[in-house]
């Protein structure tokens, strides 16, 4: 249908491409008004989306993982002005939590909100864009991601493994604890008989200090630690970690962050759903997931911080793992990644690329970040004022 140009002037408007007096579009817009008030629900309502899509998690409904999924699909909706709806379903409900993948490749979901470190026995250089040991703090890790090359590496390995998927970033978290435990897990020697659910590369490299790794979904680890059938578990951030109530079946929680000091989120979509996307909902897909970059950030770092008060007033015990002890396993994590490389071209570009980014950033980090800064918590007797 031909648009209607408008006609400049008093007392005129267009309807269906007729000029009218402007008494009249005022009359029938009230009286479609009231029509729409009289059927209980707004006139707005009553538009169809014009996109509709299923996304898939691998996350219950209950933790901030599968609310960053929610986040984006309520950006999405809301920036698109109603014209795109996301219906988002957590683990279980269409597929299981390691099946997301697959299902967003061949279509059975549009999207799926997910972790690519689980998808390391296809191509362990996913675990770049996920999490790796040692790597990373969330503002460089994006700045490698967005500006560093790090996209199109992680692209390119979902377009190698011949997935028909678009992959972007959504959603991104701070260190998460190393461990909740039934005993302490300071020394190297803790660790050793450990059995201890850890997913992705940290797993792997853990299996060669004598720990006994197991892979576990969220909805499992409570039930497992209660019966003791793990002697610990990490899964995500302090915030997370309280929504899964770790706290009730483990007297210890542990730090650093070692295995996961930055936690990298992913937004995969089905590429012929992307393909069939007008370029505005393209770019509004786009900007949502970096709104909830962000959101998932911040929310979740003030979140955390109020758990661990929480954990600590309720009894849990805090324990950090000895200097020492961090820097041989450490060693033995980066042991594991030169023998990876040797074996898997992609595996050592990606990792190149990644760890002159992270030497650069700690580099630049370390020169301009003030020591009052970093350690603002512990200022010195003789310079504290406020």
């Amino acid at each position: 249908m031909k648009k209607a140009k408008r006609v400049k002037g008093k007392g005129t408007g267009f309807v269906d491409g007729q000029v009218v007096p402007r008494r009249k579009v005022l009359k029938g817009g009230l009286a479609l008004g009231l029509g729409a008030m009289a059927l209980g629900s707004p006139a707005k309502a009553q538009r169809r989306p014009e996109v509709r899509w299923t996304m898939a998690t691998s996350w219950p409904a209950t933790i901030h993982l599968h609310h960053m999924a929610e986040y984006w699909a309520k950006k999405v909706e809301e920036m698109s002005g109603g014209r795109m709806v996301v219906d988002v379903r957590p683990s279980g409900a269409i597929v299981g939590a390691f099946e997301v993948l697959d299902a967003a490749s061949t279509g059975v979901v549009q999207a799926m909100h997910s972790w690519s470190a689980y998808w390391i026995g296809r191509n362990p250089a996913t675990a770049f864009f996920a999490s790796v040991p040692f790597f990373f703090t969330p503002l460089s890790h994006l700045a490698w991601v967005y500006e560093g090359g790090g996209l199109q590496l992680w692209q390119k390995i979902y377009d190698d493994l011949r997935l028909n998927v678009k992959v972007l970033p959504c959603g991104i978290t701070h260190a998460e604890i190393v461990g909740w435990s039934h005993k302490p897990l300071r020394k190297l020697d803790d660790w050793k008989g450990l059995k201890y659910r850890a997913p992705g590369i940290w797993g792997e490299m853990l299996r060669g200090l004598g720990v006994a790794v197991t892979t576990l979904p969220a909805a499992e680890l409570y039930t497992a630690m209660e019966r003791r059938v793990i002697d610990a578990t990490e899964f995500n951030t302090p915030y997370t970690d309280q929504l899964l109530r770790f706290h009730e079946v483990a007297r210890y929680f542990t730090g650093p962050g070692m295995h996961q000091p930055t936690v990298l989120f992913e937004l995969v979509i089905n590429k012929a759903a992307w393909d069939r996307l007008p370029d505005d909902l393209k770019a509004i897909v786009e900007e949502a997931a970096r709104a909830t970059t962000l959101w998932g950030l911040v929310h979740d770092f003030h979140k955390s911080m109020e758990a661990l008060d929480f954990f600590r007033k309720r009894g849990n015990q805090q324990v950090s793992v000895e200097r020492q002890t961090q820097w041989e396993i450490y060693k033995t994590a980066m042991e594991y990644l030169k023998k990876l490389a040797e074996t898997n071209s992609t595996f050592k570009q990606v990792l190149d690329s990644a760890l002159a980014y992270h030497r650069k950033a700690a580099a630049y980090e370390e020169f301009m970040t003030p020591i009052p800064v970093r350690e603002a918590h512990r200022v010195p007797p003789q310079y504290r004022v406020l």
